[in-house]
């Protein structure tokens, strides 16, 4: 039992205290630990009570106010070489393999695929139809799991135990797409849902020299700076109430708020971002998005261009989701 009441999950053999990060938003309250604790695995965050995704908490319909929020608790640092991997390699032209360990050998392309928060590496290989993006690339695919009794990944101000706790996923997936380089990776690609969008975005906007490429859905950058050069696809569906496209102050649950849309290229500008916007998706994994991953991917992106007027920003559907990106780009459909 750590001195403010809440418990200390333990994954290591060291304690560690998180820094505070400037104009992170936490209010710890203790009340509803027990219950946020026991609601299912699901994608970004847990299936909250009464909408709390939308920045407005609402009562239920006895009137009775809704829980406060909590936050998840710390982990400790967990050796790289002892964290679970699902790997799906169908490189060299062989039939998908499942295993739980890198391939002696890589031939082809490497994908790192990071899951969403509360979720796990099986789910999001189904969500994203991970066996088929290995067969249309001829790759292997990573797909790590984050640290916490609700999975989560350090992206900077999200999510959960791991951003709570400093955890080094830059370094943990950087370590990763390195040692797939090391045994043959001609490229390497990070795919990453909600919150491990989130890790996607940071790690390029960090270590840009690691991947050739990310592709994200309903994602966003959570870091202050973002001065790497890369190329990323987004995919952010228009009635998405977790990650808006308008953007938000604060996310109760998570303690933190997101920017908009149409921020993002001011945000990363020496970024080439292919923003789409999915009309009528709200923030599940919108259908057809795992097809036009994998097209994406399958086009080899290349290094960044230097012209920001030819990298158009494309949107579709509701004239609200068109116009929060019309500032930034014209409107058209999502496709592959």
């Amino acid at each position: 039992m750590r001195d403010d009441g809440l418990p200390r999950e333990r994954t290591g053999d060291r304690s560690r205290r998180p820094r505070r990060r400037p104009g992170r938003r936490v209010a710890l309250t203790a009340v509803a630990a027990l219950a946020l604790a026991a609601l299912p695995v699901t994608g970004l965050v847990p299936d909250l009570p009464w909408g709390a995704l939308d920045g407005a908490v609402a009562g239920p319909s006895d009137g009775a106010p809704p829980p406060a929020p909590v936050p998840d608790p710390l982990v400790d640092p967990v050796d790289p070489a002892d964290r679970p991997l699902l790997v799906l390699d169908a490189s060299g032209g062989r039939p998908v393999r499942q295993g739980d360990a890198l391939p002696a050998r890589v031939v082809g392309d490497a994908v790192v695929v990071l899951h969403g928060y509360t979720s796990n590496a099986a789910q999001i290989a189904e969500r994203l139809e991970v066996p088929a993006l290995v067969e249309r690339l001829g790759a292997v695919a990573v797909l790590p799991t984050g640290l916490g009794h609700r999975p989560s990944w350090d992206a900077g101000t999200c999510c959960g135990s791991a951003a709570r706790s400093d955890v080094d996923d830059v370094g943990f997936v950087a370590g990763l797409l390195d040692e797939l380089r090391a045994r043959g990776a001609r490229h390497a690609y990070v795919v990453g849902y909600s919150n491990g969008g989130m890790l996607a975005y940071r790690l390029a906007c960090e270590r840009p020299e690691e991947v050739d490429a990310v592709a994200v859905v309903n994602a966003t950058i959570a870091v202050d700076r973002c001065d790497g050069a890369f190329t990323a696809l987004h995919l952010a569906g228009a009635e998405d109430r977790a990650v808006p496209v308008e953007g938000v102050d604060l996310v109760p649950y998570l303690f933190t708020g997101f920017p908009a849309l149409a921020d993002l290229p001011a945000l990363a500008p020496a970024a080439d971002l292919d923003l789409r916007v999915v009309p009528g998706a709200g923030h599940e994994v919108p259908e057809g998005a795992p097809t036009t991953v994998r097209e994406w991917l399958a086009t080899r992106p290349g290094p960044p261009t230097t012209d920001r007027a030819a990298v158009p920003v494309v949107a579709g559907g509701a004239a609200g989701a068109a116009g929060a990106v019309g500032a930034v780009g014209a409107v058209g459909a999502v496709g592959g």
